[in-house]
């Protein structure tokens, strides 16, 4: 194989190596640089070890598995986990603390990281006591609060329409933040497609309901259910409890922030985990919930320290600082490179994962905190990884440097602007263009004097070409501006960096008050629908809702979890999952009992059903009616 020697030097210079080494490993996988990179970060030389350490493989999911649980087994025979699969059965590979998302030494953001489960990464909003309106909605929140349980409504309200989404609905309120974080990942494709490719584990009927073997039952039931079930809504008892780390069970008063994150992290802990020991090593691993990082440093435009890799899940964005840093991709851009006089610092992703979620914290001690709803954090419906990746480092180092380059001249342009065009914190156009009006049509009134007059139509005429010689240099200010705004924003429109599209798929918002229904989320089906999930109640609501909803910004709350997953045909959207029989076929004859119910309220139409006439879950994992 013909190999590119600027690629060999630059991987020999990337990694600190030889120039020979950085030729076997690049040979080794067939001239991919990306691949060749992250094999030499990870310490391969491209070397074949000798006949004898191979070790044989067999038909049986490796040793790590069962560390965490020695009593989960399969029901059938899996495949041999890859030696390179991640282990998320270990504790220690979940535990972040101290690995920095974000360049190590950037003091302005210290608290930049990948979020552990154990990390706070949100604070208690404050409440003006002057503002009594705002005391006002606070306890209309709390009668609310306590009222909420008494609900009732007809039996036929519960029937789900057409592809709305069902309602997980927890018994216990302060399980509401997990209800939406469960429906969300629902409604991540890949996440979906993953929990449906999962094989049921045995297990024995005393195992506790929480216990990691059954949590795998417990989470494709409850997934079945919201693909399958006619129901509109489901009361939860057990399930979405089964689903948290019993130290996170409790904390009922957490900032939602921190209880999505440590239920993300939890379930990714999980997925991940049955994944990787039921997967082939000849199948092609994609990486669901993790993936690697490492930081860079660029001297003279040229890599000169590289890192090792580390591993991502849940990263956090803190917003709120710089006016400029109020949307997503600002926000990443600025924590992941920051630079100096003559380095930068850059912390890039090696191996992009299927799914992205970012915890959106606001900066509490922000000066300029958001007064109005022009200030909400923002957020975009789709976006490209591309300009995050190591594979695309220098070109996007190149057009930051050129990014910031524009922006000094944006700012130079400005200043010659204000200063033409301010004059003591006055508009000095307009200053001249009152003047040119009072000696027009006051001055020249007042005055029969020839001379006089002669002075005024002079100094009307110099007033005139002053104003056209400002105005035009004005005018072009601002068309050199919009120019490189214009360019500005198409920097990274190119086909290089439009290779790793992702799509947004779930928000998570906070009204900033008390109560389950002050907790709210959108979801995106697979027809491109949003739909607004609150309590019990769903309703489709426009792609600009979604986009554009400021609740909670006066409190310093609003979206507190953005979920994005790569980007599918309309084809892979809709593709149905083949859910496990023992679910399905109980979800089937719930969903004729329950339209069997609807046939008999008609005939007695004035008998009402409880909110909580929805699908239960036995000890035995069979869905049944509850009342």
């Amino acid at each position: 194989m013909q190999l590119d020697p600027a690629s060999i030097e630059l991987l020999s210079s990337l990694a600190n190596v030889e120039a020979d080494v950085a030729r076997r490993v690049l040979q080794k996988h067939n001239g991919n640089i990306d691949e060749a990179a992250n094999a030499l970060l990870s310490g391969d030389t491209g070397e074949e070890p000798p006949a004898s350490t191979w070790t044989q493989r067999h038909n049986t999911p490796e040793r790590r598995y069962y560390d965490t649980d020695p009593s989960i087994s399969i029901t059938a025979p899996l495949p041999g986990g890859s030696q390179s699969t991640i282990d998320l059965t270990d504790a220690s590979t979940y535990n972040n603390s101290g690995t920095k998302f974000g360049p190590s030494n950037r003091a302005p953001h210290p608290d930049w990281q990948m979020v552990p489960s154990d990390v706070a990464v949100g604070g208690t909003p404050g409440i003006s006591q002057e503002d009594q309106s705002l005391n006002d909605a606070i306890q209309r929140s709390l009668d609310d609060f306590r009222t909420e349980e008494k609900e009732t409504f007809p039996l036929k309200e519960t029937l789900r329409e057409g592809n709305r989404p069902v309602a997980l609905r927890p018994e216990i309120p302060s399980l509401a933040c997990a209800a939406l974080v469960v429906q969300a990942l629902y409604f991540v494709p890949q996440v979906r497609f993953s929990v449906g490719k999962l094989r049921l584990p045995d297990i024995q009927d005393d195992i506790p309901f929480n216990h990691p073997a059954r949590r795998i039952w417990n989470l494709i039931e409850l997934f079945t259910n919201m693909d399958l079930a006619k129901l509109s809504t489901i009361v939860d008892v057990e399930v979405l409890p089964s689903l948290e780390d019993e130290e996170n069970r409790d904390r009922g008063n957490e900032h939602p922030t921190d209880r999505a994150t440590s239920i993300i992290t939890n379930l990714a802990r999980i997925i991940e985990a049955h994944l990787a020991a039921q997967e082939d090593d000849d199948e092609l691993q994609s990486v669901l919930f993790e993936f690697k990082h490492v930081h860079v440093t660029l001297s003279n435009r040229l890599p000169r320290k590289v890192g090792r890799p580390d591993r991502g899940g849940v990263v956090r964005v803190d917003y709120g600082g710089e006016e400029s840093e109020r949307d997503l991709i600002s926000c990443l851009s600025s924590v992941l490179s920051s630079y100096e006089e003559v380095r930068s610092l850059h912390d890039v992703i090696l191996d992009p994962a299927e799914f992205l979620a970012f915890a959106l914290n606001r900066n509490p001690s922000a000066t300029n905190a958001p007064k109005s709803e022009q200030d909400v954090f923002s957020f975009p419906k789709h976006f490209y990884l591309d300009r995050f990746l190591f594979r695309n480092l220098e070109l996007v180092n190149e057009k930051m440097l050129e990014g910031r380059a524009i922006a000094e001249e944006i700012s130079e342009l400005s200043n010659r602007k204000t200063t033409m065009s301010r004059l003591n914190q006055r508009d000095t156009v307009q200053d001249i263009k009152n003047s040119i009006y009072y000696y027009e049509n006051i001055a020249r009134a007042k005055s029969d004097e020839p001379e006089r007059q002669q002075v005024i139509k002079e100094t009307t005429a110099q007033l005139k070409d002053i104003l056209l010689m400002l105005e035009s240099k004005i005018e072009a200010l601002n068309r050199r501006i919009k120019e490189l705004e214009a360019k500005s924003a198409s920097l990274f429109d190119c086909p290089e960096l439009k290779q790793h599209p992702y799509d947004l798929r779930a928000v998570l918002m906070h009204t900033g008050l008390p109560g389950r229904k002050q907790l709210y989320s959108y979801v995106r089906d697979a027809e491109g629908k949003w739909w607004k999930t609150c309590d019990h109640e769903v309703t489709e609501v426009s792609e600009k809702t979604v986009l554009t909803d400021t609740t909670g910004v006066h409190l310093s709350a609003g979206p507190f979890m953005l979920l994005y997953s790569k980007r599918l045909s309309d084809e892979e959207l809709r593709r149905p999952v083949d859910w496990p029989s023992v679910f399905a076929d109980s979800v089937e004859e719930n969903n004729k009992r329950f339209l069997a119910m609807l046939e008999q309220e008609e005939v007695t139409p004035t008998a009402p059903a409880p909110a909580n006439s929805n699908i239960g879950y036995s000890a035995a994992f069979n869905p049944v009616f509850s009342t």
